[in-house]
């Protein structure tokens, strides 16, 4: 009976340990920028040209801010691992759209990929330096 309460409170205490969500370190909370390139969607029957824009994106330590062009979203995000050592998945959804937002950073090459909302293509992302403090 003694093993059978040990074997159980190790099975629970394992399976707790693995829930456990994964934490952005404070090096990553940073700002990452890049360009959405120019591409075509289908509008009914009509084929539109979108123009390229500008995706900015700052990490705070429980909110993320995401802007395209003139639109700004603002929420929280969620992190989990990748199948890849060096990814990590982040997912944001909009507000009042319920469209889910994913990014897939990579802590060794400081860079992060934008998964594009279809139609939009994928978009690379490269971690802004901050100039020196004045």
């Amino acid at each position: 009976m003694k093993w059978i309460v040990i074997v159980a409170f190790f099975t629970i205490l394992a399976n707790d340990v693995s829930a456990q969500s994964v934490r952005l370190k404070r090096k990553h909370l940073k700002e990452y920028h890049g360009e959405i390139p120019k591409y075509t969607a289908l509008l009914g029957q009509e084929l539109i040209e979108v123009s390229p824009a500008k995706i900015e994106i700052k990490f705070n330590k429980d909110s993320l801010s995401l802007s395209i062009g003139n639109s700004k979203y603002q929420n929280v995000y969620a992190v989990s691992k990748s199948t890849n050592p060096d990814e990590l998945l982040l997912i944001m959804v909009r507000e009042n759209t319920g469209i889910d937002e994913r990014f897939i950073l990579n802590t060794k090459k400081k860079t992060m990929v934008r998964k594009g909302v279809f139609p939009q293509p994928d978009v690379q992302l490269i971690r802004v330096k901050k100039s020196g403090k004045r």
